[in-house]
């Protein structure tokens, strides 16, 4: 829901908290309190929220009260959520939802349905972002909750922003400024104002940004909501930011940090020290920029890496199919009842019930036992690969850049005793100067091939051109052809594919000698399919296997990983294709 200002938290210190818990005489009571005093969005202190929550939720669990225990379960996600832990926070949403679809509290399953949509919203997976907005604002609008459809014409609004449909951000962000007007809601105001500014920016509509932006710091001041100030501190840095405003915007975000720092806001903490590095560069403040810089790394390093990314769409594909298996499950357990009432006696009834609940047992222990071996293959193999690559970078800088360093030092060692030759003190310069810009070119083909500028700054097609530009040359003709790939992919994908793709090449250069290789990217129907293909010399794709060469082990697990198909053929002196298909 949309968050509450308060001052509960002042009034509330840990030592008072920790007291009304030790008088209250029964559970029940207890509950309400956990309850009251857990919610972050009140107390805004990640640490409290989720020491209070994992208490609340064992005694609610002790208590068999589910719906209590799934409220839990969603305040240990927002609080993992804000504080950057988005892999954590995941977890504890799908258990809160496997919980709440059982029960008859269908407010609780939007709100819960509205944060699964902002969940998915910070990890890029728009489609499931919506998908869960919708089925909130569905429920709500079922209840008749303005202020939860409020929210979700909000929090989806973000979506369409990304997506670059301004118009439709827009239209949601002032549905949700109309009705929390009527309920003279200044907090839900001040959100829908924010979200216009911030819109407004990005349609570089500056004067409208602004008006809109004051405003909504204007009634966040009112409301004392120091997280949601926090914010808009943020956001209104980034306009001034836009404008060349440096020293403006350099104020906000420190205003902005200064709260987040307090708050613990890891994920804001990081935005305000990327952007005032920024500036700080763009000013000549050179030292104040690598701070501001190095400070993001550290937190950026903390909170949210591939690695993690690949963890959360795991855990969401592992939640979809269990709940088709839970759905198929129930229907059958429906037909199971209903033949056991019609047709069997009280002994017949008990005998079967033991069966199933031994079969129930044995089945489970079984899918445990696949799904843990399925796991650790397909870690094992992404490990592997990600050594691999870690050793190939370590020889790279030990033996290329860490040599030309070397030769760069021991001509700089040479200067002193040049310093009266003016002839040898320019040729020993002159060689420095050489070996020093060798050693940041090596630098530069390291950091692309980490991550590649393009691929950062672009799009993944506008990076794909960008490869074949330069490995293309007289004697090899790369010919690119690109379908319906859409902007909007997942970064891991968009990651894999072109490492799929730049290894195919490197594959091609090094050992097929071809002069012609033909590449096809086609998105269509909820699936990527990539056809690459050479007409090299060709190899025995079983000898390579065996070899451990040409990368193929580490592109096909890869692939599996993301539930996708891969197709690999080679024969000696007629070339090597690969097909691959990967759903999105």
């Amino acid at each position: 829901m949309i968050l509450v200002a308060s001052a509960f938290a002042a009034e509330n210190p840990r030592d008072t908290i920790a007291e009304n818990l030790k008088r209250s005489k029964s559970n029940s009571e207890k509950l309400s309190l956990y309850k009251k005093y857990a919610e972050f969005f009140e107390t805004k202190d990640f640490d409290r929220s989720i020491k209070l929550s994992n208490e609340g939720r064992k005694l609610a669990k002790k208590t068999n009260n589910q719906t209590l225990e799934a409220e839990f379960l969603r305040h240990l996600g927002n609080a993992y959520y804000f504080s950057g832990k988005l892999d954590s926070a995941g977890g504890y949403y799908f258990s809160a939802l496997n919980i709440l679809k059982l029960q008859k509290d269908r407010r609780k399953l939007a709100e819960l349905y509205n944060n699964l949509g902002r969940f998915y919203r910070k990890t890029s997976d728009y489609q499931r972002a919506l998908k869960n907005y919708d089925e909130a604002l569905h429920i709500y609008t079922q209840l008749d909750d303005l202020e939860g459809i409020a929210t979700v014409y909000n929090e989806s609004g973000v979506v369409y922003e990304y997506l670059e449909q301004h118009n439709e951000a827009i239209s949601r962000y002032q549905k949700s400024l109309e009705i929390q007007r009527k309920r003279s809601d200044l907090v839900g105001q001040g959100y829908s104002l924010e979200f216009i500014g911030g819109n407004y920016i990005l349609q570089k509509k500056f004067e409208l940004a602004e008006k809109f932006l004051l405003a909504a710091i204007n009634l966040r001041e009112q409301t004392k909501d120091e997280f949601a100030l926090a914010m808009s501190y943020n956001v209104l840095g980034k306009l001034y930011q836009e404008q060349d405003r440096y020293s403006e915007s350099e104020v906000y975000f420190l205003k902005s940090n200064a709260i987040s720092r307090r708050l613990d806001y890891l994920d804001l903490l990081k935005n305000n020290y990327q952007n005032l590095a920024k500036i700080y560069r763009l000013q000549g403040k050179n030292d104040a920029a690598y701070e501001n810089l190095e400070n993001f790394r550290i937190i950026n390093d903390s909170i949210f890496t591939l690695g993690k990314a690949e963890q959360i769409e795991e855990l969401s594909v592992k939640y979809e199919t269990a709940e088709k298996d839970r759905q198929l499950l129930a229907e059958k357990s429906k037909v199971f009842k209903r033949n056991v009432l019609v047709f069997s006696l009280l002994g017949v009834l008990l005998l079967g019930f033991f069966y199933y609940q031994n079969y129930r047992a044995r089945q489970k222990v079984q899918l445990q036992r696949v799904v843990l071996h399925q796991q650790e293959l397909a870690a094992n193999a992404v490990l592997q690969a990600e050594d691999n690559e870690r050793k190939r970078m370590a020889t790279q800088l030990h033996d290329g850049i860490g040599q030309l360093l070397s030769a760069a030092n021991m001509n700089l060692s040479m200067f002193n005793d040049f310093k009266n030759d003016e002839n040898k003190f320019t040729a020993v310069l002159n060689k420095t100067q050489s070996i020093l810009g060798d050693a940041i070119s090596d630098v530069r083909t390291l950091s692309h091939q980490i991550m590649p500028n393009m691929l950062i700054r672009n799009s993944l097609p506008d990076a794909l051109r960008d490869l074949v530009a330069k490995t293309s040359s007289t004697s090899l003709n790369i010919q690119l052809e690109i379908n319906n790939l859409r902007k909007d992919l997942n970064q891991s994908l968009q990651v894999l594919i072109f490492r799929v793709i730049q290894e195919c090449l490197n594959n091609t250069i090094k050992h097929a000698k071809a002069s012609e290789v033909q590449i096809k990217i086609q998105q269509d129907k909820g699936f990527v399919e990539i056809f690459y293909g050479d007409n090299g010399i060709g190899f025995d794709v079983d000898e390579a296997i065996a070899a451990g060469g040409l990368g193929v082990e580490n592109i096909k697990s890869r692939i599996e990983m993301l539930k996708g198909s891969y197709v690999l053929k080679s024969e000696k002196d007629r070339g090597t294709t690969v097909k691959m298909k990967i759903p999105y």
